[in-house]
């Protein structure tokens, strides 16, 4: 039988190697946050036509937004045709945006809707872009013009248009009339100068730690027509305040420590038959500590060398990593248990080590098939909060694998026999005598 207990001090020491330097680059750099701690905005975005990361990267400059990463993805719930951009010649007042809406939905239902965008060219003039959605069937691009081929003409920007007015009946026998506008400053007439299709269900994900408000949109579409780019919807804007993103780190941290308190108590009771049970609940700790430090070290070194941000779905992963981790170290500690009371013969560093042997095969089969999806996933998900999430699951998972072999029981022999200072701990000679005169108890007792 192979000796792997003999180079315990070995699978310490790579450990130590994968650990170190992470742990000086947390310690020096930290990790690279995204807005879910440090607070910041999230937009995300649907062009007309299938738009670059690269070119929105670029029509994003100007804006000078701090850690800014664009993402993008496909939302194939969406019709693409469903959805139309019409581009009128001027900027327009409120009652020519109620009209546009209130004709569109006599035309195709009132689950349609418009929304109006104030855009100002590279020109300095300021123009309305209309995106209409909601449509219960693919509509033409010809349809929509000739629907909004009679729109009312508008106020001079800054202005204050009339609203309508119902005018009230003369006599009682008389009926109310509908509706009229009667406003003498409404000059400027209104007409469409472009409708684009929406031909992708592609989506852009815009995440900064820059606020963000729905108006800055405007000034996104406006660089983007600058430099040749496509129209564009804004589907969704959100942002997360300081004090959430502060909630947001405190509550990780609560969660990581929370976990690892419940393991401790649940292994130290689960091995409460065994002598000294508590070093089976502290040694799978430390094999979890290890797995969330290996993440964490990996992800440092990756935010300030390829700028790779974490979110919420980071901690996700750390706590997806540290089930696993105890889950892989209780199976070996379980067969540890086991054999304690068939092998009452042996020592028990021979013990460990023949029950590692025994498990190894188990733990590396379940482990693999979890390391072959996780690295299917990270390969094609592309860049984004899923593709960090995988990869950090890849990384712990497989540390979580390593440190259930070589680090968990290894330490439970090195506590054992005393070494590494253990001895202070309760370790030696005097509690291995005392282990064996428990055992020997045990097997008069069989």
């Amino acid at each position: 039988m192979f000796n792997l207990v003999k180079y315990r001090y070995w699978f310490l020491i790579i450990s130590l190697v994968i650990i170190v330097p992470g742990f000086i680059s947390f310690v020096i750099h930290g990790l690279d946050v995204g807005i879910d701690f440090k607070g910041g905005a999230n937009m995300e975005l649907r062009p007309q036509q299938t738009l670059s990361q690269d070119a929105l990267t670029r029509a994003l400059q100007p804006m000078k937004l701090n850690d800014l990463q664009v993402v993008t993805g496909s939302n194939t719930t969406l019709t693409a045709q469903k959805t139309i951009w019409v581009r009128l010649n001027t900027q327009v007042d409120k009652n020519v945006s109620d009209s546009i809406t209130k004709t569109i939905q006599q035309k195709y239902g009132a689950q349609t809707t418009a929304v109006a965008t104030d855009i100002t060219g590279s020109d300095g003039k300021t123009f309305t872009m209309v995106v209409l959605s909601g449509f219960p069937s693919v509509p033409t691009v010809n349809d929509v013009k000739t629907t909004l081929s009679k729109l009312p003409p508008t106020t001079p920007p800054g202005s204050n248009p009339v609203t309508a007015t119902p005018t009230p009946a003369a006599t009682p026998s008389a009926k109310v009339t509908t509706p009229t506008t009667s406003n003498s400053s409404a000059t400027i007439p209104v007409s469409v100068v472009d409708v684009q299709q929406g031909t992708t269900t592609q989506t852009l994900n815009v995440t900064t730690t820059t606020p963000l408000t729905t108006s800055d949109f405007a000034t996104v579409q406006a660089n983007l027509l600058q430099k040749g780019g496509p129209y564009v919807q804004l589907v969704s804007n959100s942002e997360v305040g300081p004090s959430v993103a502060q909630q947001t780190t405190t509550y990780a941290i609560l969660a990581v420590v929370a976990a690892s308190l419940f393991i401790l108590a649940y292994i130290w009771f689960s091995f409460r038959k065994i002598p000294k049970a508590y070093r089976y609940g502290a040694c799978a700790i430390i094999a979890m500590l290890h797995d969330v430090l290996v993440v964490v070290g990996v992800f440092s070194i990756l935010g300030w060398l390829l700028g790779i941000q974490i979110d919420a779905l980071f901690i996700t992963a750390l706590l997806t990593v540290v089930g696993f981790s105890v889950h892989d170290t209780i199976v070996v500690f379980d067969r540890i248990r086991e054999n304690l009371q068939r092998r009452t013969s042996e020592s028990f560093e021979e013990v460990v080590n023949a029950s590692l042997v025994q498990t190894m095969a188990r733990s590396l089969n379940t482990s693999l098939t979890v390391l072959f999806t996780l690295l299917t996933l990270t390969l094609f998900t592309g860049a984004g909060s899923v593709h960090n999430f995988t990869l950090a699951l890849l990384i712990g998972i497989f540390s979580g694998t390593y440190s259930s072999i070589f680090n968990a029981s290894m330490l439970l022999v090195i506590w054992e026999k005393g070494e590494l200072g253990f001895d202070r701990l309760g370790g030696g000679r005097e509690p291995v005598r005392r282990v064996e005169r428990e055992r020997e108890l045990a097997r008069s007792r069989g």
